[in-house]
């Protein structure tokens, strides 16, 4: 089956691959911007632009030919007026932002009628479908009210936070220990209310508008050095150690300070959360080579031609954040990273929440990738991140040498 993607979005290609490479059967991929001629396809799936004019589009292709526009709400509510006149085309409306589940849906339903399924599965896909485009809308409607919500409930938090730290500095008198105690046990909590306060906005404006990345060159150890100091309250609680070993990328590193900040702090809370009292969380990095044009068809299905790098010279910065806590069935490493997952209980490593699902939406703003590897005991948190510019020949990666760092974090255990 070929697919034709008409669109000049980053995110929709790779979301194209990555659905792609999930479906059964063989699937090529062919990508061409608004601007150009599309390819001649059994499926085209067209990111709807003001200036385009469907019959135009329609017509260049043959009349086999499936088609899916991607369109905001807006333009959506006059598809009708823009296929009036044009009988003998299948078309198909998802709405934007695209969801992989219901990209997935329309693509096996294109390719089943393009397969000239039975008309009675047709007609039941048909009912899935508008039923998916209504979930859509409601979609949406649940995303714009969350971000309104969680931005009203962010400023009480704030204004709390501030009162706690006010008191604890001794600006309103001096405090017994055990006020102290409270205090600190208090703002701990607010913290935590903060991060997922901050999380769920991210989340939903993210989903709606794209993150607002300010990707320039940074100081990866920086950013590690900040991760541990914020979440110290939280292992010093569980008396969790950690071991920080940094080798020099030797190249530059492009990324957007504050977003590669919550990534690491995404990770390391998730460790602490599942590692034991007294456990042990490893972070490592170094250069590494990492073959980002066979991440999709390395998945049993090559559904589009790529090429191997001749060369295995390290073209990324490879980060593991590393715990002996409690390991994740090999079926399960996938779906942690998807929002609102659960699968075990309350127990299990995806939690409930999203602090997975954003390092997997920063890692891909950034052009990287992220995942899970487990074994019988913990959890390591893999991340590729790619050098601003290759290596020229001849020079060698790791001429500054690297550096280790140790952070030993034991706090006491409180009553």
């Amino acid at each position: 089956m070929h697919l034709a993607l008409i669109s000049r979005d980053d995110f929709l290609k790779r979301l194209c691959r990555e659905v792609l490479a999930t479906l059964p059967g063989r699937w090529r991929l062919s990508v061409a911007a608004p601007d150009e001629a599309a390819p001649a396809a059994d499926l085209c799936l067209w990111d709807w632009e003001k200036q385009m004019r469907l019959p135009d589009l329609l017509a260049a292709q043959a009349p086999g030919c499936a088609h899916i526009l991607a369109m905001d709400r807006d333009d959506a509510r006059h598809l009708a007026e823009m296929l009036d006149g044009i009988p003998g085309y299948a078309v198909t409306l998802v709405l934007k932002p695209v969801n992989p589940d219901a990209l997935r849906t329309f693509l096996e339903r294109a390719a089943g009628r393009i397969g000239s399924l039975r008309h009675d599965r047709d007609a039941i896909l048909d009912c899935l479908l508008a039923t998916t485009q209504r979930l859509q809308e409601f979609d949406q409607e649940r995303m714009n009210f969350l971000a309104r919500a969680v931005h009203d409930f962010r400023t009480p938090l704030t204004a709390v936070n501030g009162y706690c730290g006010l008191l604890l500095s001794g600006e309103f008198g001096p405090l017994t220990t055990a006020q102290k105690e409270v205090l600190d046990r208090t703002l701990h909590s607010i913290r935590r209310l903060s991060r997922l306060a901050t999380a769920l906005f991210q989340w939903s404006s993210g989903l709606r508008v794209g993150l607002q990345s300010k990707i320039r060159e940074g100081n990866i150890e920086e950013c590690c050095r900040q991760a541990l100091h914020e979440i110290r309250p939280l292992a010093g609680e569980k008396t969790i150690s950690f071991d920080l070993d940094l080798q020099a990328p030797g190249q530059p590193l492009q990324f957007d300070t504050a977003q590669m900040e919550q990534l690491l702090v995404n990770l390391l809370e998730n460790s602490c959360k599942f590692t034991p009292r007294g456990g042990y969380i490893l972070v490592r990095g170094f250069p590494a080579f990492w073959e980002r044009r066979t991440t999709a068809a390395a998945r049993d299905r090559a559904f589009v031609d790529r090429r191997r790098a001749a060369s295995r010279r390290a073209n990324a910065y490879r980060m593991e954040v590393s715990d002996n806590g409690m390991g994740v069935r090999p079926e399960h490493l996938q779906t942690i990273f998807q929002e609102y997952t659960s699968y075990a209980g309350g127990s299990d490593r995806s939690g409930s929440g999203l602090g997975l699902a954003i390092c997997k939406r920063i890692m891909a703003e950034h052009g990287g990738e992220i995942f899970a590897e487990s074994g019988n005991q913990g959890v390591t948190f893999v991340l590729y991140l790619p050098f601003a510019a290759a290596t020229p020949e001849g020079r060698s990666d790791n001429d500054d040498g690297g550096i280790h760092l140790m952070a030993e974090m034991a706090g006491a255990e409180k009553a």
